[in-house]
């Protein structure tokens, strides 16, 4: 997926007031998507998650520790629990690069390269 339909995807979410089940039933099962089934629901939620600025929920679908998702993408521990206990707020261009390398892994992973 390129990150201009990655951004489109949020904004059909948005658009469609903001539900996973009237984006899927929308968007259906696009071409562009290189996922299986299963991960291409992990990615709508990735995206509801990032439209909804819920870094919890972001980590959460990372299945990695805060530590270790704190790591991987370079982000101070303590903003980033902050961020999941609705502390403070991230710029909002950090959910959606996170957002999008999260569901480029989905993609490697589902070709087989990781």
């Amino acid at each position: 997926m390129n990150y201009e339909y990655y951004k489109t995807l949020i904004g059909e979410y948005i658009n469609l007031g903001r539900s996973e089940e009237r984006l899927l039933g929308e968007v259906g099962y696009p071409e562009e998507i290189k996922l299986d089934t299963d991960s291409f629901i992990k990615a709508v939620a990735v995206i509801a998650a990032v439209a909804d600025i819920n870094m919890k929920r972001i980590v959460e679908l990372s299945e990695m520790s805060m530590t270790a998702f704190a790591r991987m993408f370079g982000l101070p521990y303590r903003s980033l629990q902050n961020w999941c206990a609705d502390v403070r707020t991230p710029p909002e261009y950090v959910p959606m690069l996170i957002g999008y390398i999260l569901i480029m892994q989905l993609e490697d992973v589902g070709n087989g390269n990781i």
